[in-house]
């Protein structure tokens, strides 16, 4: 109550932490698109697009999920921290020398990947780096799940800043120094890594020892093996539209298909930062085990989930402008798949129900049998739609598999951890997201002043929210709580 001893809300302070670092970092990509994209052509973003995605295929694969085990068991053994390092020690070493393998593998393979998979877009050499990359990214993101679970909020975000800025600047050199093209990106890529991956470890430290137990390893093992199928499905899910872009369409579609993708992960980002808090918040709370803690994550995953349907909405409608005002004409058919990617990220927030409820659960395997069902249907669906459609029919094919697989998923989360989320409520919310999108293309079409445009745009948005505000799936409070901080100490209010 306002007025008393005020207690400090950890979500609402680590989460504005984690939303920052995510908007630095997204403006940093965002402020270098002018220049990057006056040297870079659509062509050189499909190539960078394939790259990045065989590296995270494979990394990801070699892998075995272990690093969901590292995240989950830290929650289980955070009163017992030696168990914990010897645990996380355990699944490091042993992803590291799957890795030492697996690059062995890579480099003798190389030739044959470039032909097969990717008719020679990507180089035997570019090969090799692409599993260099995706390893460095997997380690990277290895080490940053833990500080979320340690709530080291301020300590992640400025990594991923750093990340960001180094990368940016180094690519950037390349590119004026030495006149590259896509080496350039990929370059500033990797040598970030690298020197964020040993910022990480030093960082680590208190959570690793130099030992070894089978029986730990075993035990994340069989807490993460379900996902492995599961990974390779996704794998499958996640790289067969580019795969068929490029071999019916070419890079250039390939390139409009990646730009669209760029902007729409403005939401995915947003997303992801949130769920750094919202993972520790709906973990702590299901573990109290009471009626009260399951009502409280219902109500923090509505006041979310209609908070990034207003980010999603957002970027949507000024996407156009984003677009017109950071790259050159040559880009500008991008603009027309950004609206329908964004769909792909909003229908995917039931996933911070979801995916909590099976990890909270135990019962990832859950995940596989969904994880067939959306890459049966994407795959069916990309074959259909993107011979005749092109990157418009690969973001379709997205979207509904995104739909199908966020009801599938929310059905047995549900059966695993029931929560009082209100189905109804729900997808009535996703029906109103629609039915205010409806306009935005007709809306680009018309040949008006861009004054004009972002007026029609900023009242549709505004009606959305007093939609939500009047429905009730948020209140004015939630909108326009600014006052959290009352005093020099940031001590929270809470009502």
């Amino acid at each position: 109550m306002v007025g008393k001893t005020h207690k400090k809300d950890s979500f609402l302070k680590d989460s504005s932490i984690y939303t920052s670092s995510a908007v630095i970092s997204t403006a940093i990509a965002f402020l270098t698109l002018p220049v990057f994209t006056r040297y870079l052509s659509p062509n050189d973003y499909a190539i960078i697009s394939l790259f990045a995605m065989f590296g995270n295929i494979s990394s990801y694969l070699l892998s075995f999920g272990i690093q969901l085990a590292s995240y989950r068991y830290y929650f289980e053994y955070k009163d017992n921290i030696q168990a914990y390092k010897l645990l996380n020690s355990s699944n490091l070493y042993f992803v590291l020398f799957i890795y030492f393998l697996g690059g062995v593998i890579i480099i003798f393979l190389a030739e044959w990947l470039s032909s097969f998979l990717f008719d020679e877009k990507l180089t035997v050499r570019l090969i090799r780096w692409s599993f260099l990359a995706g390893c460095l990214t997997y380690l990277f993101d290895y080490f940053t799940s833990i500080l979320t679970a340690q709530k080291r909020a301020t300590t992640f975000s400025i990594i991923i800043i750093l990340k960001s800025f180094l990368s940016a600047v180094v690519s950037l050199y390349i590119i004026f120094k030495y006149s590259l093209t896509y080496l350039a990106l990929i370059y500033g890529t990797i040598l970030s890594l690298l020197i964020m991956n040993g910022c990480l470890v030093f960082l680590s430290l208190n959570v690793l020892v130099f030992r070894f137990s089978f029986s730990s390893l075993k035990k994340s093992l069989l807490f993460s093996y379900p996902t492995t199928p599961r990974q390779i499905i996704g794998l499958v899910h996640g790289s067969f539209d580019k795969i068929m872009l490029n071999k019916f369409t070419g890079l250039s579609s390939l390139g409009y298909y990646v730009f669209g993708a760029k902007f729409a992960n403005i939401l995915k980002i947003m997303t992801e930062s949130m769920a750094k808090v919202w993972m520790p918040f709906f973990m702590e709370r299901a573990h109290e085990e009471k009626e009260n803690a399951k009502k409280s994550i219902i109500k923090r995953f509505y006041q979310m989930t209609f908070f990034f349907a207003i980010c999603g909405l957002g970027i949507i409608y000024f996407s156009e402008e984003m677009i017109k005002l950071l790259t050159t004409k040559e880009f500008y058919p991008s603009m027309y798949l950004v609206p329908i990617f964004v769909y792909n990220y909003l229908f995917g927030l039931t996933g911070f129900i979801s995916s909590n409820q099976l990890m909270y659960a135990e019962k990832l395997i859950y995940r596989l049998p969904t994880s067939i069902i959306a890459v049966f249907t994407n795959i069916f669906l990309n074959i259909l739609l993107i011979p005749k459609y092109g990157a418009i029919g690969a973001v379709t094919a997205s979207v509904i598999t995104a739909l199908i697989t966020c009801i599938i998923l929310l059905y047995f989360g549900q059966r695993s951890y029931p929560l009082p989320v209100g189905k109804w409520k729900l997808a009535g919310l996703f029906i109103i997201i629609m039915a205010f999108t409806i306009p935005i293309y007709p809306i680009m079409m018309l040949d008006i002043n861009w004054i004009y445009k972002i007026t029609i745009k900023v009242i549709i948005i505004v009606i959305f929210i007093m939609t939500g505000i009047k429905i009730g799936y948020v209140t004015q409070d939630d909108l326009t709580k600014l006052n959290f901080f009352r005093n020099k100490k940031n001590i929270i209010t809470l009502n």
